[in-house]
């Protein structure tokens, strides 16, 4: 089950404590913090780690539509308050809902509801996103064609006219020479370091006469190869 961390900006401890009562009877909701002031609420907001912000409106110092705007990243923002003249400025800010005191446990569960479908939404989005923008591969291996993210490929070694390619959990045995691989994946950065060998410049940690070394493994770096990866990576550090 997923948990929604919640923070309550709420100067008044009647509504403060109906709040506090009305997530507590929803078990998939944990209680981070409770403010009374909304300037100390100010640090935690910023962090991006809050996912619904329960806050009243008129508040000392700052309101809570004034809060709301200083945020570059808000959380699902559910305003409660006594007065309804907010209503439409509120929603021109960007919350998810207006709860109009005093309010039922299933309106304010609707409100919920409302906030935590809307952070799902927001999460299948970014997910989708990030997967379409990982570059991938697809290799012939026999009979079939395997997909790998590029990112996944530590390195490839020559087997003959075959390849094998290694990633994090496995090695996968590959119908194409390295010479194909290496047109495959230059516009990847993928280098031959050895004429065995071909690795991803950015999982390069170091170079030593005898060897380019990634994050637990040395490849060898042949001598035909090492004043031209030598001078690649002279480059990069300057």
């Amino acid at each position: 089950m997923l948990i929604y961390k919640c923070v309550i900006l709420e100067d008044d401890s009647i509504a403060q404590k109906i709040l506090e009562t009305n997530i507590k009877r929803l078990p998939h909701l944990d209680i981070v913090q409770v403010f009374s002031n909304p300037i100390e609420a100010i640090p935690i907001l910023h962090q991006g780690k809050v996912d619904i912000l329960f806050s009243d409106i008129e508040m000392p110092e700052i309101s809570g539509l004034d809060l709301i705007k200083t945020l570059e990243t808000p959380p699902q923002v559910i305003l409660t308050t006594g007065h309804s003249d907010y209503s439409m400025e509120a929603f021109d800010v960007g919350v998810t809902d207006f709860l109009l005191k005093p309010f039922s446990f299933e309106r304010f569960l609707k409100a919920v509801n409302r906030a935590i479908d809307n952070i799902n939404i927001k999460n299948k989005a970014s997910q989708k996103a990030t997967t379409q923008e990982e570059p991938t591969i697809f290799l012939k291996s026999g009979r079939e064609s395997l997909k790998f993210l590029i990112n996944d490929i530590l390195y490839i070694e020559a087997l003959g006219a075959y390849t094998r390619v290694f990633t994090k959990d496995k090695s996968t045995l590959i119908s194409e020479s390295i010479s194909e691989l290496q047109t495959k994946l230059l516009i990847n950065n993928f280098i031959r370091v050895h004429k065995s060998y071909l690795i991803p410049q950015n999982k390069v940690i170091g170079i030593s006469s005898r060897h380019v070394i990634l994050d637990k493994t040395k490849i060898p770096l042949g001598v035909s190869y090492r004043e031209s990866i030598e001078k690649l990576f002279d480059e990069k550090a300057s």
